[in-house]
């Protein structure tokens, strides 16, 4: 992600598009603050156009493009499955947006590069349509006929929030894995990647935090060394050789408040599972995985995160959880042998 300021984008985006005319960077700006023009929810409405849109569009132009703001466009032919493109494209329309005085304030920058003779445009002419637009309430615009006719845009718009995960998302697409692992760093947001994963496709997701010792496995030699600090064998007896069977799995949790595993419940087979946690990619488990996953972030958020999170477990983390888990990534050098590595830092 870029740290350029409103106009720098602007200008970035009439030096990409040298033709473009005055209501698209008005649009490049209207996104950049309220992404999608409306609310959107018809799941197979938004498929059937992007449907439509491809047969019209065969453009092998795959980019993604940064707004100035929360948002990108994201090219049709990006790689992604229509499903998943329609599916975060809708999750991306149900974002909260940031209002009005924030596209004024853009428009304000617009108006600038057109004064200083930056931008091609009739001053006069720039303000009597801004004028107008804030008069009308700054309805959606659409783009020139012009930029139709030279660019063929063919884009959907998503959050940035999702943008470190379109590798993994385009993965999942074009090789349909059955099992992947997601480890890495906590407060790195393993489960909110594992959450997300299953509003984008149809799957099962396993936590390894439901598999923490039994009361007479807490020896000292076992949680002494580095990533024993999990039930890895009944994990891997429990949820890994059955799903590797297709087969439906008996999920009993480990309860923390009552020390005692919980009555099993049934969860059906599906043909993609997710395991998500730390520990996941332990060396007896590697095996299972068609794909794996590291999630990190640096220390300073991970440590903010984990404050908001539940501040009176802070300590508890430092002293005890962060470096367990340290001590089993450099020892297994678990990050290299992830297949990707996903950095969830804010930029």
């Amino acid at each position: 992600i870029s740290f350029m300021n409103t106009k720098e984008y602007i200008l970035n985006q009439f030096k990409i598009y040298p033709k473009l005319e005055l209501q698209d960077l008005m649009k490049f700006l209207y996104q950049s603050c309220f992404g999608c023009e409306h609310l959107v929810s018809d799941f197979s409405k938004v498929k059937s156009n992007i449907e439509h849109e491809l047969q019209d569009n065969k453009d092998s132009f795959n980019s993604i493009e940064e707004l100035d703001g929360d948002y990108v466009r994201i090219h049709l032919n990006y790689g992604l499955s229509v499903d998943t493109l329609s599916t975060l494209f809708i999750l991306s329309s149900q974002q909260e947006k940031k209002g009005i005085k924030q596209l004024e304030e853009k428009n304000q920058s617009l108006m600038d590069l057109i004064s200083n003779n930056e931008l091609p445009f009739s001053v006069e002419e720039s303000k009597c349509i801004l004028s107008k637009w804030k008069e009308d309430n700054y309805p959606a615009i659409h783009h020139s006929n012009t930029f139709n006719q030279l660019y063929h845009p063919a884009y959907r718009l998503i959050h940035k929030k999702y943008v470190p995960f379109l590798e993994l998302f385009k993965y999942i697409d074009n090789n349909h894995p059955s099992m992947i692992s997601i480890d890495g760093r906590c407060a790195s947001g393993k489960t909110t990647l594992s959450n997300l994963l299953k509003l984008v496709y149809d799957c099962n997701v396993f936590k390894m935090d439901d598999f923490f010792l039994q009361p007479h496995q807490r020896t000292t030699e076992r949680l002494t060394s580095p990533g024993e600090n999990v039930d890895h064998e009944r994990f891997e007896q429990e949820i890994l050789i059955p799903l590797s069977k297709h087969e439906d799995v008996k999920l009993c949790k480990f309860n923390c408040s009552t020390m005692s595993i919980e009555h099993a419940i049934l969860i059906p087979y599906k043909p993609f599972n997710i395991i998500e946690g730390s520990y996941s990619m332990h060396s007896s488990l590697q095996k299972y995985y068609d794909f794996s996953v590291f999630l990190t972030v640096n220390k300073d958020e991970q440590i903010e995160r984990l404050r908001k999170r539940n501040p009176k477990m802070l300590n508890n983390f430092i002293q005890r959880w962060i470096p367990l888990e340290e001590a089993y990534f450099n020892t297994f050098s678990i990050q290299d042998k992830c297949d990707i590595q996903i950095n969830t830092s804010k930029a």
